[in-house]
């Protein structure tokens, strides 16, 4: 190659590496990845010049704020379905807008029988103070679609069998197990399970929660003649719903999908108060429920409520059908059964202990401390080990 040819080619490629370094200079820092669900990489300091570790860390802060990094994995994302696969990132994007994850591993034995002490422990705690203690398997997405994945697809059978066998790890003679994913199977068919998920999200939507309410409430020795008919189902049209599956496909799906809610016919006046620990103070319901609802881009903790509203989170119903109260550790997928719990015992305690460090209370004294009648622990069947995790960081030992 001669020089003038030569010229063609460096010069080029010199002015976009040039131009890409400048750009990364003047641009301003972003602090999170939407598509990926995670915060980024920040500059590093003098003082993890100190520590020895500027290096690594200048690596992942370049790489994570590369400029047009969000739109080149869009672009990217657009390629591979554009060239037929239905596999994009960890996701499968399927037939009729259906947004599927890579099914989730087996667990080992181990793992899981360390994941029931720790709820095997708490319910003891809850025993000893007077409150019966219910475990609610929610059931997942992943495992109540399974006939949406493609043929051959390997794993789909991890999730039942990681839930079975912690089931069976756990402390029967003081947990009342709630398995909602048995009673999904058992009374609807595979496009009647449809019906009660997200198509982009990974959560069900507002009438799976209400028909996992009913398995929860009905399972319940302590509540009797709940008059089903007395609830009703608003659908809210306006905005866009971003599911979180497609959010982290930047928005490569588009569908139009309403955001279902179930509720009493004649709504009662629940009361909402956040609780310290040590004090309670009155808040409005629009502080905590449905607070997105409004925006052009909804999310599922904006359409019914933020696990970040619940540490600890207490509503009040006068008009409740029992005077018990319970005490709900809770994940994402409780939240649109919040006011529908309400209606039934007079108060409803919501801890989510992901947002719980503040407090300088562990899950035990939580636990301990509540005047709660019930305790329940209510996780999702695929990722309950994650939360339960969570749980045993902020455990007394």
């Amino acid at each position: 190659m001669n020089r003038k040819k030569a010229k063609y080619i460096i010069i080029p490629f010199l002015l976009i590496i040039m131009g890409t370094l400048f750009i990364h200079i003047i641009s301003k820092d972003k602090e999170s990845s939407i598509s990926e669900n995670r915060a980024l990489a920040q500059l590093p300091t003098v003082k993890d010049i100190k520590l020895g570790n500027y290096t690594s860390k200048f690596e992942s802060y370049f790489s994570d704020q590369f400029p047009f990094r969000e739109e080149l994995s869009e672009l990217y994302s657009k390629i591979q379905l554009a060239f037929g696969k239905n596999k994009v990132k960890n996701y499968y994007v399927l037939e009729n807008n259906w947004i599927m994850p890579t099914p989730i591993k087996s667990i080992s034995d181990e793992e899981l029988k360390d994941t029931a002490k720790e709820i095997n422990e708490l319910s003891e705690v809850a025993v000893k103070s007077n409150k019966k203690v219910y475990y609610a398997s929610t059931p997942h997405k992943e495992s109540m679609l399974a006939h949406l994945y493609p043929k051959y697809t390997g794993g789909l059978e991890n999730a039942t069998d990681n839930k079975n066998k912690f089931k069976n790890y756990l402390d029967l003679d003081n947990i009342n197990f709630i398995d909602i994913d048995e009673d999904f199977l058992n009374k609807f068919n595979e496009s009647e399970r449809e019906k009660l998920y997200f198509k982009t999200d990974h959560h069900w939507n507002g009438i799976g929660a209400y028909e996992g309410f009913k398995s929860i409430i009905e399972n319940m020795d302590e509540i009797n003649n709940v008059s089903w008919d007395r609830y009703t189902k608003t659908n809210f049209d306006k905005g866009y719903f971003l599911g979180s599956y497609n959010m982290n496909l930047n928005n490569l799906v588009k569908e139009d999908e309403s955001i279902p809610y179930v509720h009493l016919k004649d709504k009662p006046d629940y009361e909402y108060y956040k609780y310290d620990g040590k004090k309670e103070t009155k808040i409005k319901e629009d502080d905590v429920v449905a607070t997105r609802k409004n925006e052009k881009e909804i999310l599922y903790g904006g359409a019914y409520m933020f696990g970040n509203a619940c540490n600890i989170l207490k509503i009040r119903n006068e008009d409740a059908l029992s005077d018990k109260k319970i005490l709900i550790l809770r994940d994402s997928y409780q939240a649109p059964t919040s006011w529908l719990f309400a209606d039934i015992f007079s108060e409803v305690q919501l801890v989510d202990p992901r947002y719980t460090k503040e407090l300088n209370l562990s899950m035990d004294e939580i636990i301990r401390n509540s005047d709660a009648d019930i305790v329940m622990f209510m996780y999702n069947s695929t990722d309950f080990k994650s939360m339960i995790d969570v749980i045993k960081e902020q455990r007394d030992k």
